[in-house]
Parts: structure tokens; sequence; C-alpha cells
């Protein structure tokens, strides 16, 4: 298989996975490798600008898209991750001149998180990036294509979020192949 085929499941899938559908896998599995194509290309793209890792580069978006000094907690829950990895990418976007931490105004245990100048550069300079790998991207598809993935997607991203709500599936045991 190369890159650009479908990935498919094997013939034997449903008997080894009772219950589940192959469609729902392959679907899962090349959204997962677009997904990960997407942003390493995005990734490639705005790597020159600086030595940032990608959660580095969409703090600094986060924090610049705000046009306000924000709480750590809030870009932590943007960009969905903890509240101690967010402290270790603000110690290090600090340490690097790229945001500072303020004092909030009312409440003296929090702190705020300001983008500098340097870190507002490097964003005026990365969002472009970020729009043209999007944009040559996806000229693969059509508008209307376009356009249908996102109603797709949404209802995706519908249907996963229910789910978060309720217990999760409750899968029949795997039935490994015997080798002989």
């Amino acid at each position: 298989m190369t890159e650009t085929e479908p990935i498919r499941v094997g013939p034997g899938f449903a008997a080894e996975f009772p219950g589940a559908v192959a469609s729902a896998a392959e679907a899962a599995a090349n959204l997962v490798r677009a997904a990960s194509a997407l942003l390493d290309e995005i990734q490639r793209g705005r790597a020159p600008l600086a030595p940032l890792s990608p959660s580095a580069f969409e703090a600094l978006a986060v924090i610049d898209g705000a046009g306000q000094p924000l709480p750590s907690g809030v870009i932590a829950d943007r960009l969905l991750v903890s509240s101690a990895s967010m402290t270790s990418l603000l110690d290090t976007l600090e340490r690097r001149g790229l945001v500072a931490r303020l004092p909030h105004p009312t409440d003296r245990r929090m702190i705020l998180v300001d983008i500098k100048d340097e870190g507002r550069r490097i964003v005026d300079e990365m969002l472009p990036i970020v729009h043209a790998t999007d944009t040559a991207a996806f000229r693969a598809l059509t508008e209307d294509e376009r356009q249908l993935l996102i109603e797709l997607l949404t209802r995706l991203r519908r249907q996963i979020s229910e789910m978060a709500a309720t217990e999760p599936p409750r899968p029949k045991p795997r039935r490994k192949p015997r080798t002989t």
C-alpha cells in the first residue's frame, strides 16, 4: 500500500472483530491518516519560522487570536492539553521571549498570558502558511465536496460528542485467527 491508496482492512476483519463494521474501521483509519498528513505538511511549512512544536505555534495563535491576555487554563482548554503540559509549554514560550505572564488584575491566584511582539510576528508569518497549505491540500476536492466533507465531519463530531456522554461501547471479544 502506498501513502495515497485507501487504507483497507483485511478480508477476515468481520470474523476477527464480531460486531465491528469494516467500513467504519477503514473510514477512521483514513481520516486519521489524512489529518496526520495535513498536520505534518502544515508543520513542514511553518518549521522554518521558528524552532517550535506544533503545540507552541497553536498556543501563540490562540493567544494572538484572543486579542487580549488569556488565563493559561483557557489556552489549555482550547489546545486540549493538560495544565501540566500547558505550564511546560508556556515556560518554553516565555523563555524564548514570545509570551509574558502577567498578574491577573482582580484575582491574585491567576496569571494571564500575553503574546509579545516576536510571538505576534511569528503568528503573522505562520497563519498565511497554514491557510495556503489548507488551500493547496483541499484543491483535490471541489467546493461542493468540501462543503459535503464539512457536513459529514460535523455529523461525525456530533455523534462522538453524544458518545462521550454515555458508557463506552462494549465490544465483542476479538477472535484472533489461528496460525498454523
